[in-house]
This record gives C-alpha cells, sequence and structure tokens, in this order.
C-alpha cells in the first residue's frame, strides 16, 4: 500500500504570498521585494507578518521604504532567519534584514473580490505605520511538490498551492511604491512575478 504520511517535522504552514517589482523588466535588480505571511502553526505559534524592502540590493538608498509587520515577533524572527534569508532573491539582503526592526502589534486585515483582487494590509497605529499588498487578475491554481534539493532551503519538502496574479502592486503608508510585476519562469512555466501562495507548508527532510 502507497504510503501517505510524509516523514520529517512540519517547520510550518500557512500562505506566503509574495510582490516582486522592478523598474525596468530588463534590469537585473528588483525596485522591491514583499512578502506576506499567514501562519496556522509554527514551533512559534500562529500569527501574520508582512515584509516590504524597497531598493533592496542598495543598502544606502535614501527615502526607501523597509518594515517588517508583525502581530508575532518570535515568529516573524524565526521566519526570517530560518527562511526568507535563505530564499534565493533575498539572499544579497541578508545584512538588511539583520537590520531591520521587527514592529510588533500590528493588525492585520483582508479584501476579497473574488478573481479580481486580494488585498492584504498591515497597519500599526501606535507607530503610523502601514502596508498593502494587492493582487488583480487571478489565474488559474496549481499545486506544487518541491523535494529538499531543489527548495530554498535545501533542508524542506515543499508544498504549496501558487495563484499566480496578472499584476500588482505594494504600497506603504499611502504611497505606492514604483515598479511593476514582470514576466518569469515558474514551475515549468511563465507567469507575473506575483502570487498567491495558499497553503504553503515546509517539511523538514
Amino acid at each position: 500500500m502507497q504510503d501517505t504520511v510524509r516523514p520529517g517535522d512540519v517547520d510550518w504552514t500557512g500562505d506566503n504570498p509574495f510582490i516582486y517589482l522592478k523598474h525596468d523588466p530588463a534590469a537585473p535588480d528588483w525596485a522591491s521585494l514583499s512578502l506576506y505571511f499567514r501562519v496556522a502553526l509554527s514551533p512559534h505559534g500562529s500569527g501574520r507578518a508582512m515584509l516590504v524592502l524597497e531598493q533592496p540590493y542598495e543598502p544606502g538608498a535614501l527615502n526607501v521604504m523597509r518594515l517588517c509587520l508583525t502581530d508575532n515577533a518570535p515568529l516573524a524572527h524565526y521566519l526570517l532567519e530560518g527562511f526568507v534569508k535563505k530564499f534565493a532573491l533575498f539572499r544579497p539582503c541578508t545584512a538588511l534584514i539583520d537590520g531591520l526592526e521587527i514592529v510588533d502589534g500590528a493588525h492585520f486585515e483582508t479584501q476579497l473580490h473574488g478573481a479580481e483582487s486580494h488585498t492584504e494590509s498591515a497597519h500599526h497605529d501606535g507607530r503610523g505605520m502601514s502596508a498593502t499588498m494587492t493582487w488583480q487578475n487571478l489565474g488559474s491554481a496549481f499545486a506544487v511538490d518541491v523535494p529538499p534539493a531543489q527548495t530554498q532551503t535545501g533542508v524542506h519538502e515543499m508544498f504549496s498551492v501558487f495563484q499566480p496574479a496578472g499584476a500588482a502592486f505594494v504600497s506603504v503608508n499611502g504611497r505606492r511604491l514604483p515598479g511593476q510585476t514582470v514576466e518569469r519562469d515558474f514551475f515549468g512555466g511563465r507567469a507575473q512575478s506575483a502570487a498567491l501562495a495558499h497553503s504553503e507548508t515546509w517539511v523538514r527532510a
């Protein structure tokens, strides 16, 4: 009989949508990298976090938006250290992430409009900080099972259901970040550099 139970510890499971923007589709560097986490289970419990890095490969850039808002600081630290810093696009900005303040006590909300748009918002009234990520023109969802040798950490099997977006944008403190999504290779096909990631699960091999 086929074994239906995967071996290994579930390090976390939840949602992990992303939006990556460029000023110029032909340019090598990204204008901003943004991630949202809604974690249902982890060693640090459940919680949410939103990470926005504008000009992530220019640590000395001025007047740019870089923040991490969360409602569970230990969880946010765990995700940044054990996962985000290992993601390929984020590896060159490890020092920037190390110096980033994790702002706890944020509040989050979700707005859904069918396949037209999906918005995740984070705000911290005490600090006067807010961030919004919006995915538009959502496409068909597909499931992936990525073996450890091909995942970003190299030690986890990763399961997820991705739903690519036709376009997306990010706003911080009311200012829309410049740039646009670009078409790129994505799990054997082509898709814009923004997608919802439902039921993402990282199992340590």
